[in-house]
């Protein structure tokens, strides 16, 4: 087990290298506990991190989500394979048959075909889940619910309502009440809370200088609170989450989850998941599965305005591990620390796939040209020169996210694309840098053979 003097010394060098304002990480191991703190708050002030600053969760909230809705499962107040719509009546999309068909275990495992990054801006408030019920109506649903995964922010929302239906408490309240004071994390929502402790703002970060640059506002998009827009906590807290999740218990021995509800979060969801999520070898109910198994590895990443948060959980050798960064640049951090510890410390080596074009297939390019949709935005595959090529059009909701996390979409280039499996229809994407290629799959093709969906990170559904 490694001393907090030399976490420290690792996550001050990582910051360094990879333009990182601040950081905190920790590594918890069957009681031994390691902190260590890197960097700034932020810039236009110089505060310090210390050990209790609080920084965005980002959708590491999607596990505090999928906890509380596992205790209501618990406490038989909730059932996994129960239609969305026992516990929302109204629950309605675009695609009436398709939203009667979707359960809450969909919305765990983000198979619901629910939009992925829906995001209206509602003013705040206690009923801000509510109307966002209401905005869902217009969307179209995505697919046949329960097939495929697809990450899905709108799911995770949904969640949040129906927890407010069960609970008669507002969803943060409701996760204050049954999970963050429980477990004693020092963890809020609360804007006023966040001007009283030290708190972490986001920072994107140039790419061409290092500079980094304060971002224009803390937080937004209220209605995703349950996917991640709202908590900030410390690096404890994340571990606090982690340490419940080897065995269901506070510190004290309180128990939060059954052994029952663990070890359903921990089973993989789908047979089929090439190309979902890199990184990943399947997800499970709110967790992301690092590695199957008898010794299985949970993950979750997490990003909000100039933030990346991360988190492992190794339940059978008692480990957990955190990171927390304030800069658009975190994620190259986290990655870096947390595969060199894991390896290290525990023999974890994560999954890295790569999608090379090779074998190269040849296909009837013309089965798969069209324009694909999603609340997302927009697809269209089209040949160029006698070869197969990919743009997207992000939705301007999307571009802006991505602006405010110091990167672009990519979206209006024509990108080739290679198929490297004709039977399941799948295809490797340059994406415009040496080396580096993404994963397209396209399904369920018509009476024609077209295929009537097609992945490119989420999911997008032809055009008539």
């Amino acid at each position: 087990m490694m001393t907090s003097k030399e976490l420290t010394r690792q996550l001050v060098e990582l910051a360094g290298k990879h333009d990182v304002v601040g950081a905190s990480a920790a590594l918890w191991h069957d009681g031994t506990f390691v902190r260590a703190e890197a960097g700034t708050v932020n810039v236009d002030t110089g505060a310090p991190v210390l050990p209790g600053t609080l920084f965005a969760a980002g959708s590491v909230t999607k596990v505090f989500t999928a906890s509380l809705a596992m205790t209501l499962v618990d406490e038989g107040l909730l059932e996994l394979d129960a239609p969305v719509r026992t516990y929302l009546p109204d629950f309605e999309l675009a695609h009436p048959e398709r939203s009667a068909a979707i359960t809450v275990r969909m919305l765990l495992n983000h198979s619901s075909g629910l939009p992925g990054d829906y995001m209206p801006d509602l003013p705040p408030g206690d009923d801000v889940l509510e109307r966002l019920m209401r905005k869902l109506t217009t969307l179209p649903v995505t697919g046949t619910p329960g097939v495929r995964w697809s990450y899905s922010n709108m799911g995770m929302a949904t969640l949040g309502r129906i927890i407010e239906v069960l609970t008669g408490e507002e969803y943060h309240a409701a996760l204050r009440t049954r999970i963050l004071r429980p477990l004693g994390l020092n963890a809020t929502v609360d804007a006023e809370e966040l001007l009283l402790l030290s708190t972490a703002v986001g920072h994107t970060v140039d790419p061409a200088t290092g500079k980094a640059s304060r971002v224009p506002r803390l937080r937004a998009w209220p209605e995703n609170g349950p996917a991640g827009s709202r908590l900030w906590l410390d690096v404890d807290a994340l571990i606090g989450l982690g340490r419940m999740h080897l065995d269901g218990t506070t510190p004290d021995g309180r128990r939060i989850l059954s052994p029952t509800s663990l070890h359903e979060m921990r089973v993989p969801q789908f047979d089929d998941y090439w190309g979902c999520f890199p990184m990943y070898v399947n997800y499970g109910l709110g967790w992301a599965i690092a590695r199957e198994g008898d010794d299985p590895v949970l993950v979750h990443g997490g990003a909000n305005f100039g933030m990346h948060s991360n988190l492992y959980v190794i339940p059978e050798q008692k480990a957990v591990l955190a990171v927390l960064t304030n800069s658009t640049t975190g994620h190259q951090l986290y990655t870096e620390l947390c595969e060199t510890l894991l390896d290290e410390c525990f023999d974890v080596r994560s999954p890295a796939p790569t999608y090379p074009p090779e074998p190269r297939v040849e296909v009837d390019n013309e089965r798969f040209t069209g324009v694909y949709r999603s609340p997302n935005g927009q697809v269209s595959v089209e040949v160029h020169d006698g070869r197969l090529h990919l743009r997207t059009t992000p939705s301007p909701e999307l571009v802006a996210w991505e602006r405010l996390m110091g990167g672009t979409s990519g979206g209006g280039r024509a990108l080739p694309l290679v198929c490297v499996d004709g039977e399941r229809r799948r295809f490797s994407l340059g994406l415009g840098r040496p080396g580096v290629y993404g994963a397209v799959q396209f399904y369920e093709p018509d009476a024609d053979g077209r295929p009537t969906l097609i992945r490119v990170g989420t999911l997008y559904e032809r055009t008539p």
